[in-house]
Order: C-alpha cells, then structure tokens, then sequence
C-alpha cells in the first residue's frame, strides 16, 4: 500500500476483510504503531448469522448489532491507545482486499477487474452505507446481476460492506481509499 504515491507521508488505517479475518495495520511508511489480525471475516460473520434471502430488516439489524458490540468489545479496547482522537482526524482509511475491490468496481460500474480504474477509488462513509442498504435489500439472485459483483461474491459482500461501515463508524472515520496494493501486490514487488 505504501509503494502508491498517493499516500506517501500520511498516517494509514490499513484494512484488509477477507473471508476469515480482518487484520487492521495503523502507522505510516515503514512505521507500524499496531497491527492485529481479528476472526471477523465475511465468509465466518455469514456462517454465524445467517440471514434470509433476500435479508430482512432484522437481519440487517441484527449484523449491524452485533459489528457493534465487537467494535465496542474487542476493536475499541485493542486499538483506543493508539488511534487516538488526533490520530483519527490525520489518518486515511484504506481499504484492501476482495470486499474494496468490489465496492470499487460497483462504484465504477466496471464488470471485470482493472486495477488502474480502481486504485485510489474513494467512497465516503454514506456510500458505503448507501452500499449496505442496498446490498442487504436483494435477493443473493439480484446481487448476482450488478455491474462489478462477481457473482460468486454476492453472497459475502454483504458481511464485507457490513465490516467496513462498522469500523467508520466505531472510529468516526469518513473515508475510505481503496488500494489493490495488497499482500500479492508486495509480493511482486519484493522479488524484482
């Protein structure tokens, strides 16, 4: 993430949700002020909640809920001495992973994957919202259909849009960049 320009000298909030876990990086450049890795995933968050088909309020209710009380539970008290008030009004939160990617390619409308017209992609707190009430709206067979979402990822996308939207919201944070430099990403790059 920090080989892009774009955030060269400003303190990251690194967020990757994959499927099991969600790991959180916070510092800046080659400086990590805290990095842990929590069993929150899309794939296990889905397994424990199970929601109908097409979701329904209480569904979505009750994931929103629950993200709270591990935000309030295991989030806040990790992170709280180290994401600082200060440090949250300086920080960039950015997002990567296949639940951003998506978001982006939503975002873009674009039906495959091109790394260069989402790389940088920013979505506000409210669009990632705006997102999440969508997504938890449709049947997984109308989550199929939209412009960007894999199909074999519609059923995940809507614990990975729930994660994001909690975190803005446990931090009041405002942003989210998308990054495609992800662990593949740094991979390449340490064996040119």
């Amino acid at each position: 993430v920090t080989s892009d320009e774009r955030f060269h000298g400003k303190p990251m909030l690194i967020l990757d949700v994959g499927g099991g876990s969600t790991e959180f990086i916070l510092g800046d450049q080659e400086h990590h002020q805290f990095r842990h890795s929590f069993p929150l995933g899309s794939v296990r968050l889905l397994e424990k909640l199970r929601p109908h088909d097409p979701p329904s309020i209480q569904d979505l209710a009750g994931c929103r809920d629950w993200l709270r009380e591990f935000a309030i539970r295991q989030l806040g008290p990790a992170m709280e001495s180290t994401l600082t008030e200060a440090v949250r009004r300086q920080v960039m939160l950015v997002g990567t992973g296949g639940a951003t990617t998506i978001l982006a390619r939503m975002e873009k409308k674009l039906a495959h994957f091109a790394r260069e017209d989402i790389d940088g992609v920013c979505l506000t707190r409210q669009r990632i919202l705006d997102y999440m009430v969508h997504l938890w709206s449709l049947p997984l067979s109308e989550r199929k259909k939209i412009t960007g979402l894999p199909g074999n990822r519609a059923d995940v996308i809507i614990m990975g849009v729930a994660i994001y939207e909690a975190v803005m919201q446990h931090f009041g944070l405002d942003e989210l960049h998308v990054s495609t430099r992800g662990l593949r990403f740094g991979a390449l790059l340490d064996s040119r």
